[in-house]
């Protein structure tokens, strides 16, 4: 019976001693300056995920007015554009950096993609309508240039596109597929990212959330998809 009770009594000052060693590790080590850290980390968690604006399906918009990290370079909404320096067809090379002043529509594509070419009817409609303040470069990934011109004459497609040669950059940017599109305001900051194919409307409404390219005009008058080309 003694010997019962001896175990038992161990048993027990091992389970308290195990009781306190978890109180002091979750509670005791976390000063109150600790606690007020996490708490501030997890506001400032929601208050960054407040900023973004999902505005579709497959989109996510950062508002023109919101704060944004200038100083880190991600290719995310919030952070400065990755910059390159790629060729287009014609062998002038373009510097995404050389374009600040004006935002940038950036599409990257391939000419084996399907939602690629469903969509490249409305970013041409895009670029006749807004190409006078807004630069849109199709990057191409990894493809004969002379594969690639051929494409784009058979579809009538006027805008700039770039080749990113041995698809270093599909890298860079993270891309989980084909097409992706970043909105870059005036400052070469990514205020918005979309997968998949768009529409003109898509285009216009996400440069009317994330930049003032697209605001009323000074008589008054706005610019929309149903603008007349220039």
């Amino acid at each position: 019976m003694l010997r019962k009770m001896l175990i038992v009594s161990v048993a027990l000052l091992g389970m308290g001693i195990t009781g306190l060693v978890t109180y002091s590790y979750f509670f005791m080590q976390r000063s109150p300056e600790g606690l007020a850290e996490l708490r501030q980390r997890a506001e400032q968690t929601a208050l960054d995920r407040g900023r973004m604006i999902i505005t579709f399906s497959r989109g996510q918009f950062i508002d023109k007015d919101a704060e944004v990290n200038p100083e880190i370079t991600a290719p995310f909404p919030g952070y400065r554009a990755p910059d390159f320096a790629f060729p287009d067809l014609d062998g002038k090379i373009w510097q995404l950096s050389a374009l600040r002043g004006k935002p940038v529509l950036l599409n990257f594509w391939a000419t084996w993609c399907p939602p690629c070419r469903k969509e490249i009817p409305d970013l041409q409609a895009f670029h006749e309508q807004y190409g006078d303040r807004i630069v849109l470069l199709g990057i191409n990934w990894a493809e004969e240039p002379e594969d690639v011109r051929a494409f784009m004459e058979r579809y009538g497609a006027t805008y700039t596109t770039l080749l990113d040669e041995d698809g270093k950059f599909f890298v860079r940017y993270r891309l989980t597929g084909l097409p992706t599109s970043y909105w870059i305001d005036e400052e070469g900051i990514i205020r918005g990212m979309w997968l998949g194919a768009m529409d003109l409307e898509d285009m216009v409404e996400g440069f009317r959330k994330t930049t003032r390219a697209l605001d009323a005009d000074a008589d008054g008058s706005e610019n929309d998809a149903s603008a007349e080309s220039p």
